[in-house]
C-alpha cells in the first residue's frame, strides 16, 4: 500500500502528455566506436569533470549518439534519465519539464532518491509547478542526489540532447534557455559520480557556459576536419542501407552501386549523417538508379546543396500557385507558436487537403507529417530561412510567413467566431461551475480557432502594414471583439488580453491608422477583466452595459444587443482611472510592487501576509502567504519576476516563489528590529535590506548567506542600489549620505553633508552617476555619485518632509512626494 501511495506521489513529477525520449534511431552496430569508447572512459573516471559536452555541426549524428547512450545505460547498473529537446515543442519542452522528467526517472531507479522526493512532495505538492528553475533543480535534483551520499557506489547519468533547441526560435534570447544554462552550472558542483551528458551545436551562449564551467569536451567534426573514424562509419552506414534497397529491387546487381559510387557518396557526405539519411530517403522512395545518378552529379555535395536538390527535384517547374502553397505551408510549420496537427494546419491555412498533401509528399525526405507536422532535422529549417543558401523562390522570410499566419488567424476567427459559441444556457453560474464545459469547448472550438484566438496579434506585430490585413483587423474590431472575449474567457487566457490589445494599438499607430477603437478595446478589457474571466454571458450582461457610452466599444456594439441592461441615469462618462480594487487583506497594506512584466502585483500587509494579484483581472493568484509573525513592511520582485522578497516588523526577511507561493528561502534573521526596506539587485544575485536603528545588510540571493553588514552611528533611514548592482547609497538620520561599494564592503563616497534633517529618501539616477536625496528639511539635493560633489540644490518648494524620490527614465526629471500631500516634478 505504501509503495502504491509513493507511486502516486512520484507520478506527479512526470509532465503530462509530453514525449521527450529519442526521436531518431541509435548508431548502427559497429559505428561510432571511438566516440562511444571516449564516453565510456569518461563515465568510468570519477575524478573527471562530471559534465561532458558533445558538440558538433548540425547533422553529424549527435542525437544518434544520445539515443545509443540512453538505450545502452537504461539496462545497466547506473541510474539514468534522458531528455531530447525539439525546437518545435519549445512551449512544452521547458527546463521545468526537463528536471521533472529527470527526477521522475531517478526516483523510479533509486530508493533513497525516491524516499527523499516523496517526503519533499508530501510537504509541498506544488513544487513541480514552480517556474523558479533554480529552486526546482535544487529541490528535485541537487538535494535528492546528495541524499545518496552514504551509498557512494551510486552513479547517476543524465543525457540531454540538443540543448541548442531549448527556447525554440528565440534561441539564446529565451528565458527558458538562460534558466537551463544556470542549472548546468549548478550540476558541475555535484560529486563526480553524478554525470551529465549534453549535446548541442556550438552556439555562442552555450560556448560561454562551457568556457566558465568545468567540463569534458568531445567534438564531432565535419567537412574538412572530419576524421577517418567518422568517414569509415559513414561508409559502413551507406553499405548497410544500400543493401536494404537492393533487397527491394531484385533486378539491381549484387553490390550495387559499387565501391566507386560509395566512395563518392562518402566524400560528399563530409561527415554529415543527416546528408546520407536524406539521400537514402530519396533513394528509398524514388527509382534508385536514376535518383542516384542525379545525386552523383556535380553540385550536390554538402547539406545545403542536397536540400536545394530536394526542392528542385520534387518541385521542378513550380507554378506560382505551387510556390505560394510552399511558402504558406513551410512558413507556418516554422513560425507557428505551438505545433499543430496536419488537419488543424490545413484548416487554419484554408487549404485544400490535396494541396497540403502535395507539398508534404514532395518533402517526404525531410518532413514528418503523420500527426503533428515537424521536420526531421533542424538543419532544414536553417537552410530554408537562409537566403544565401536556399534558392530564392523557396526561401522563407519571417515577415511574409507571419503576415500569412496573421491573415490565416483573422480568417479563422471571421469564419468560426459567433455569439455564445459554446451554447451556454444560463448566465446564473460561472464558467467554472458549468459541468460539461470541457466537452463543450472540445466540440465547439476547433484547434485552429483556438490557436488563432491566442496568437493572431503575435503574428500581426511581426508584419508591416498591408491593406488587406488591415481590412481584416478593422472587421475584427468592429464585429468580432466581444466574440473573441468569449474565447479568452473559455480558454482561460483573459490575463493575456490587455497585452495583446496594447500590441494591436502599437501596430495600428506605427501603421498610421486611427487607433481610437483599439485603445478603447484595451480599456474595456482592463476595466472588465474580472467578470469577463469568470463568466462568458457577463461580457454582454455586466461589461457592455456599463462601458462609457461615448466611446468606440459602446458605439460599435451596444445597439446589437438591445435586450440587456440600459443605464437611464448616471453611468460612466469616461473610463475610470481605477481599474481594480483588490480586496482580501484584513489590515493596512504597507507595500505593493509590480512584477517586471507588469502582469502581477505583490502586496504586504499588517495582517502578516503577502498576496500576489493578477494585474489584468484583479484576482488573487497566489496567497495569502503566511510565515511572518508581524506586519509585512516591504516587498519587492526579483528582476526576472520569479521571486518575491519580503521584510517584516518581526525582524526577518523571507523569499517566496512568485508562482507557487512556496517559501524558498528564510527566515533570514540577522536584523534586530523592523525590516523597513528590501530590494533585489538589478542582476538578481543580491538582496539588500534595511532595518530601523540597526544596519543595512546584503544577502546572497541564491544561498541566503549574509555577505555585507554596514552600520551607521545613528539609524539608516533610506537606501538605493545603483543600476549596476555594485553600490548602495545610504541616507541617515545624522543628516548625511554615504555610498558603499558592495564587493569591497567600504565607503567609497561620503559622508555627503548639506541637509539639515534626516535624509528620508535617496535614489540613483538611471545611469548611476548621480544621487538624488530628500530630507526632513523639505529640500531635494543632487550629488555626483563618484566624487560627492553637490550638483544641484537645495531644491525648495515642499512644506513637509520628503518621503520619496524617483528619477525619470531619461534622468532629466525627479519626482518627489512629501508629507505636505503634494508631488512635485523638478527639471534638473
Amino acid at each position: 500500500i505504501a509503495s502504491t501511495q509513493d507511486d502516486t506521489i512520484i507520478s506527479k513529477l512526470k509532465p503530462a502528455n509530453l514525449e521527450c525520449g529519442p526521436h531518431v534511431p541509435g548508431c548502427m552496430n559497429g559505428t561510432r566506436r571511438d566516440i562511444l569508447a571516449a564516453v565510456d572512459n569518461w563515465v568510468a573516471n570519477i575524478e573527471a569533470p562530471n559534465v561532458l559536452w558533445i558538440k558538433g555541426y548540425p547533422g553529424v549524428g549527435k542525437s544518434a549518439i544520445s539515443t545509443t547512450l540512453s538505450e545502452k545505460w537504461r539496462s545497466s547498473k547506473y541510474i539514468t534519465s534522458s531528455f531530447f529537446f525539439q525546437r518545435e515543442q519549445a512551449h512544452a519542452m521547458t527546463p521545468n519539464a526537463l528536471w521533472r522528467t529527470v527526477a521522475y526517472d531517478l526516483a523510479r531507479r533509486h530508493p533513497i532518491i525516491r524516499k527523499y522526493l516523496v517526503t519533499a512532495l508530501t510537504a509541498d505538492d506544488s513544487l513541480p509547478s514552480t517556474l523558479n528553475v533554480d529552486e526546482l533543480f535544487r529541490q528535485l535534483i541537487h538535494l535528492p542526489l546528495m541524499a545518496t551520499e552514504q551509498a557512494s557506489e551510486t552513479v547517476a547519468i543524465v543525457v540531454i540532447d540538443a540543448l541548442d533547441e531549448c527556447g525554440g526560435l528565440d534561441g539564446w534570447k529565451s528565458d527558458h534557455r538562460m534558466g537551463l544554462i544556470r542549472t548546468f552550472k549548478s550540476w558541475s558542483s555535484l560529486p563526480g559520480r553524478f554525470k551529465l551528458v549534453v549535446t548541442s551545436r556550438a552556439e555562442h551562449d552555450i560556448e560561454q557556459l562551457f568556457a566558465i564551467t568545468t567540463h569534458q569536451p568531445l567534438e564531432m567534426f565535419a567537412g574538412q576536419r572530419v576524421n577517418s573514424e567518422s568517414t569509415e562509419d559513414i561508409r559502413s552506414f551507406i553499405r548497410h542501407e544500400l543493401l536494404q534497397i537492393v533487397a527491394r529491387y531484385p533486378s539491381l546487381p549484387s553490390g550495387w552501386p559499387g565501391e566507386e559510387a560509395i566512395d563518392k557518396l562518402t566524400k560528399q557526405a563530409g561527415g554529415l549523417f543527416i546528408w546520407i539519411k536524406t539521400l537514402l530517403a530519396l533513394l528509398k522512395y524514388g527509382e534508385p538508379q536514376r535518383t542516384l545518378r542525379q545525386l552523383l552529379r556535380p553540385g550536390t555535395g554538402g547539406i545545403a546543396s542536397l536540400y536545394a536538390w530536394v526542392l528542385h527535384a520534387h518541385f521542378p517547374n513550380p507554378s506560382d500557385e505551387d510556390l505560394g502553397d510552399f511558402q504558406l505551408v513551410l512558413g507556418a510549420i516554422i513560425f507557428t507558436k505551438s505545433p499543430l496537427a496536419i488537419t488543424s494546419l490545413t484548416s487554419l491555412l484554408a487549404m485544400d487537403s490535396s494541396a497540403m498533401e502535395f507539398i508534404c509528399n514532395g518533402l517526404y525526405s525531410v518532413l514528418d507529417y503523420k500527426d503533428t507536422v515537424r521536420f526531421h532535422h533542424q538543419s532544414f529549417v536553417d537552410f530554408l530561412v537562409n537566403p544565401e543558401e536556399c534558392p530564392k523562390p523557396f526561401c522563407i522570410t519571417r515577415q511574409l510567413a507571419n503576415q500569412s499566419l496573421a491573415k490565416a488567424c483573422l480568417r479563422s476567427m471571421n469564419k468560426h467566431l459567433r455569439f455564445n459559441i459554446c451554447d451556454l444556457e444560463s448566465s446564473y453560474i460561472r464558467n467554472c461551475d458549468v459541468p460539461d464545459l470541457d466537452v463543450r469547448i472540445k466540440n465547439c472550438i476547433p484547434a485552429d480557432l483556438s490557436y488563432a484566438s491566442c496568437y493572431w496579434v503575435d503574428h500581426l506585430i511581426e508584419t508591416g502594414f498591408e491593406t488587406e490585413t488591415y481590412i481584416d483587423v478593422e472587421y475584427f474590431m468592429n464585429h468580432q471583439f466581444l466574440f473573441w472575449l468569449e474565447m479568452l474567457s473559455l480558454l482561460e487566457r483573459v490575463n493575456t488580453g490587455s497585452s495583446m490589445l496594447r500590441s494591436l494599438t502599437s501596430w495600428m499607430r506605427e501603421s498610421g491608422q486611427d487607433d481610437s477603437l483599439a485603445v478603447d478595446m484595451q480599456k474595456f478589457m482592463s476595466a472588465f477583466a474580472s467578470p469577463i474571466s469568470q463568466s462568458v454571458p457577463h461580457i454582454y450582461l455586466s461589461a457592455l452595459p456599463f462601458a462609457p457610452r461615448g466611446f468606440g466599444v459602446s458605439r460599435s456594439y451596444v445597439t446589437r444587443y438591445p435586450r440587456t441592461l440600459r443605464i437611464r441615469q448616471g453611468g460612466l462618462q469616461n473610463w475610470p482611472a481605477i481599474q481594480h480594487i483588490l480586496s482580501g487583506h484584513t489590515s493596512f497594506v504597507n507595500s505593493v510592487s509590480f512584477s517586471p512584466n507588469g502582469r502581477r502585483i505583490a502586496s504586504g500587509s499588517d495582517d502578516h501576509t503577502i498576496r500576489v494579484w493578477d494585474a489584468e483581472t484583479g484576482a488573487t493568484v497566489v496567497g495569502p502567504l503566511q510565515g511572518h509573525t508581524d506586519s509585512v513592511q516591504s516587498i519587492s520582485f526579483s528582476p526576472d519576476g520569479k521571486r518575491i522578497v519580503s521584510g517584516s516588523r518581526d525582524s526577518s526577511l523571507r523569499v517566496w516563489d512568485a508562482e507557487t507561493g512556496n517559501m524558498v528561502m528564510g527566515p533570514l534573521n540577522l536584523h534586530y528590529s523592523s525590516v523597513y526596506f528590501v530590494s533585489f539587485s538589478p542582476d538578481g544575485t543580491r538582496i539588500a535590506s534595511g532595518s530601523w536603528g540597526d544596519t543595512i545588510r546584503l544577502w546572497d540571493a541564491g544561498t541566503g548567506e549574509a555577505v555585507m553588514r554596514q552600520g551607521h552611528p545613528t539609524s539608516t533611514s533610506s537606501t538605493s542600489i545603483s543600476p549596476d548592482g555594485k553600490r548602495i547609497a545610504l541616507g541617515s538620520a545624522n543628516w548625511t549620505i554615504q555610498v558603499w561599494d558592495i564587493e569591497m564592503q567600504m565607503t567609497v563616497t561620503g559622508p555627503l553633508r548639506g541637509h539639515t534633517g534626516t535624509v528620508s529618501s535617496v535614489s540613483f539616477s538611471p545611469d548611476g552617476r548621480r544621487i538624488a536625496s530628500g530630507s526632513d528639511d523639505m529640500a531635494v539635493r543632487l550629488w555626483d555619485a563618484e566624487t560627492g560633489e553637490k550638483l544641484t540644490g537645495p531644491l525648495k518648494g515642499h512644506t513637509g518632509r520628503i518621503n520619496s524620490l524617483s528619477f525619470s527614465p531619461d534622468g532629466m526629471h525627479i519626482a518627489s512626494g512629501s508629507n505636505d500631500n503634494t508631488i512635485r516634478v523638478w527639471d534638473l
